[in-house]
């Protein structure tokens, strides 16, 4: 039922103010900005520091599990390939659900749907750990996709309490969580995976109650009725403005999802593969795999937890964001060679560096051309293109392994390790030029970065 006149015109005194804050919330400094959250008895660190915690628990136990792929896949005697139709199955079902879930957190707020979320993560990996074949294995999976609304609903909490100056920043702390439970998850998981590949299972289920508990007793519901009624009332008021427009999609948000797929089918398509490129090429085992992946993880953690921000004030969002695209490619141009174990070590340094800085710069970059109240839909779709990427780059990568190698016109050969790198070398150019475009469409996306406010000050104020 719209609001009439007459309620508006009650309403007016009260609201007005909180209708341009929510309108102009883009251009709010971070005082501001806190000031306007606390209205809603939201309170960003208190906040971030529990989507942090939350992240660790989840990340924890996929990371257990991941390391143990080859294992589980030997014990039951299937293919490298069933890996990838493993991985393909969740993110198919994320695909279908992460945005269902997005949309649910902006109606209902965040956390409810977080809990729901979390619940259905523990149900799955218990599952998981009880599993007698491959089909359950596979239902199990299945099954996380369908409550896989975490990370969407984190990324559209996050924007909820941050402002597009700020947000990069933020969002890079969503890596240190992440990473922490890279760094530990592995070198329990393959701990406990030497003795029986069920039992990180079984821990993971455990940590989604403590993720649940969390959330529960700490976590602060940053889209309140309250919020979710002023930002209704404001669309209200606002129905008949022509430039009102529903929809979240255009020309600057397409390219960005288009880079987000990208950028995610490369990872994917190595991280889907990993452990078993190092059991088939060097014959790592659990230990060995989960090593190198806490390796990664606190490479990630430096990076994200403590050089992103400095690195983002003397260089700016662009020249970082450029940088990270084109070290991408040169580090896939290497992947092939990597003939010793030790070389894994080194590689992972560069390619956690664009784990850590490129993900949460496009992310961020997609909240800036995204309305407030629409904040948990971008998230659900995002969710939905990174799911096309895990559902697309698990089969090829994995699909190559399986083959061994491919001969091209009839005259060269590559091998699967070849594939993996070149298939990501290519990908990467056309992330790279995706991203350029962007840039060059939008100049507006970083008219406030750091270095340029530093030069403009120096130059004076008639240097635009």
């Amino acid at each position: 039922m719209k609001p009439n006149i007459l309620e508006f015109t009650d309403l007016n005194n009260k609201t007005i103010d909180q209708n341009l804050a929510i309108t102009e919330k883009k251009f709010l400094n971070k005082q501001e900005h806190a000031k306007y959250l606390e209205k809603y008895n939201i309170h960003p660190n208190r906040a971030m520091l529990t989507i942090i915690l939350s992240i660790l628990v989840d990340v924890f136990g996929y990371t257990m599990v991941l390391p143990l792929l080859p294992s589980i896949v030997k014990d039951f005697g299937a293919s490298d390939f069933f890996v990838g139709i493993l991985i393909a199955s969740n993110a198919f079902t994320a695909m279908i659900f992460g945005p269902i879930w997005g949309k649910l957190s902006d109606k209902y707020g965040r956390k409810r749907i977080l809990v729901i979320s979390q619940a259905g993560t523990g149900l799955s990996f218990l599952i998981l750990a009880t599993s007698n074949s491959v089909y359950i294995i596979m239902f199990s999976r299945i099954l996380d996709g369908v409550f896989g609304g975490q990370i969407p609903v984190i990324r559209a909490y996050i924007s909820d309490i941050t402002t597009p100056k700020t947000r990069a920043e933020e969002m890079s702390k969503i890596m240190v969580g992440h990473v922490v439970g890279m760094i530990i998850g592995p070198i329990i998981g393959g701990f406990l995976g030497s003795i029986n590949w069920r039992y990180p299972a079984i821990l993971a289920s455990f940590l989604s109650i403590i993720a649940i508990t969390l959330t529960l007793k700490v976590l602060i519901e940053s889209m309140p009725k309250e919020r979710i009624a002023d930002i209704k009332l404001r669309l209200a008021m606002n129905e008949n403005n022509s430039d009102n427009n529903n929809s979240i999609w255009n020309k600057e948000v397409n390219l960005r999802f288009v880079q987000i797929f990208l950028l995610f089918t490369i990872t994917v398509m190595v991280n889907s593969s990993f452990p078993l490129f190092l059991d088939n090429r060097y014959g790592a085992g659990p230990s060995i795999i989960g090593s190198v992946m806490s390796v990664a993880g606190i490479v990630v953690l430096i990076y994200a937890g403590i050089l992103m921000k400095p690195m983002l004030r003397k260089f700016g969002e662009k020249r970082v964001l450029i940088f990270g695209f084109i070290l991408l490619i040169v580090i896939f141009l290497f992947f092939p060679y990597l003939t010793e174990l030790w070389m894994v070590y080194v590689f992972v340094v560069p390619f956690a560096f664009c784990m850590a800085v490129i993900p949460p710069l496009i992310q961020s970059n997609l909240t800036k051309a995204i309305d407030s109240d629409k904040q948990g839909v971008a998230s659900g779709w995002t969710t939905n293109f990174q799911s096309i990427s895990q559902i697309i780059a698990p089969l090829v990568s994995t699909g190559f392994l399986e083959i061994g190698g491919l001969v091209v016109f009839s005259i060269f050969f590559f091998n699967s390790y070849q594939l993996i790198g070149f298939t990501a070398v290519i990908l990467g150019i056309a992330l790279l030029i995706v991203g350029v475009i962007d840039l060059k469409s939008h100049p507006h996306l970083y008219a406030r970065d750091e270095p340029k406010d530093k030069e403009t000050i120096k130059e004076g104020p008639n240097k635009i």
